[in-house]
C-alpha cells in the first residue's frame, strides 16, 4: 500500500505540472478567445436568420407594392365620363385608401432596407472581430506549446519514477483499481479521514461509517467513491 501512495504522490506532481500549463496566462487568454469565437459563430447564425427573415418580408412587401400599383393603374383607367355624384365619393375613397396603403407599404420596405443594412454592418464588424481573435489565438497557441515544452521534461522525469516503483507494488489488484479510478477522473484515489469529513469531497460522514472505518481501516466514500483511510 505504501508504494501505491508514493505513486499517487508522484501522480499529484504530474497533475500540478499540467495545471501549470492550463493556468498560464496564455491558456487563460486562449480560453477567452475561444469563447469569443464560439459566441461569434452563434451570433453569425442569428444574423443569418435575421437576414433570411428580412429577405422574406421584403419579397412580401414588394409583391404588395406591385399589387397596389396594379390597382392604381386600374383606378386611373376608369372612364371619367361615367363618374357622377353617386359614385364620385366611392372613387375618392378608393383613391385615398390606395394612397394610404402604398405609403404604408413603402414605409415597410424602407424599414426592411434599413434593417438589412444594419445586419450587414454588424456582420462585417463581427467578421473583423473573429478574424482578429483567430490571429491572436494562433499566437497564443504557440505560447501554450512553449509552456508545455517547458514542463514536458519534468513530467517525463516523474513518469520514469512511477515506472520504477510499479514493479514494487505488492497488491496488484488494488493498484489496478487505483489506475481505473484515476482514469475516470476520481483523484486523488486514496484520501485521509479529516475529523469527520472525507479528505476528498469534504462531505461530512455519518458516525456509523466512521466507526466501521476504524475497524476496516479503509472504506470507499459513500459520496465521491474515493478510498478513505484512517491516518
Amino acid at each position: 500500500m505504501k508504494t501505491i501512495l508514493e505513486i499517487q504522490k508522484l501522480d499529484r506532481q504530474i497533475l500540478a505540472l499540467n495545471r501549470e500549463v492550463d493556468k498560464c496566462p496564455a491558456s487563460i487568454d486562449f480560453k477567452n478567445y475561444r469563447k469569443i469565437m464560439q459566441e461569434g459563430r452563434a451570433r453569425f447564425e442569428q444574423l443569418e436568420a435575421q437576414a433570411n427573415e428580412i429577405v422574406k418580408n421584403y419579397d412580401k412587401a414588394l409583391n404588395k407594392l406591385s399589387k397596389y400599383r396594379g390597382d392604381s393603374e386600374i383606378l386611373k383607367k376608369r372612364n371619367v365620363d361615367n363618374i357622377n355624384l353617386e359614385n364620385i365619393g366611392s372613387l375618392i375613397s378608393d383613391s385615398n385608401s390606395l394612397v394610404g396603403e402604398l405609403s404604408e407599404e413603402n414605409r415597410r420596405v424602407e424599414e426592411l432596407v434599413r434593417k438589412a443594412e444594419e445586419v450587414v454592418r454588424k456582420s462585417a464588424e463581427l467578421s473583423n472581430k473573429l478574424t482578429e481573435a483567430k490571429l491572436r489565438s494562433a499566437n497564443i497557441k504557440a505560447k501554450i506549446e512553449q509552456k508545455r515544452n517547458e514542463v514536458a521534461p519534468k513530467i517525463a522525469d516523474v513518469e520514469k519514477k512511477i515506472k520504477e516503483l510499479e514493479p514494487k507494488v505488492e497488491d496488484k489488484e488494488k493498484y489496478e483499481k487505483y489506475k481505473e479510478m484515476k482514469e475516470k477522473g476520481i483523484f486523488p484515489v486514496y484520501v485521509n479521514l479529516e475529523d469527520v469529513f472525507c479528505g476528498g469531497c469534504k462531505v461530512e460522514l455519518p458516525l456509523n461509517f466512521i466507526e466501521k472505518l476504524k475497524t476496516k481501516k479503509m472504506l470507499p466514500c459513500e459520496h465521491c467513491g474515493r478510498i478513505i483511510m484512517m491516518k
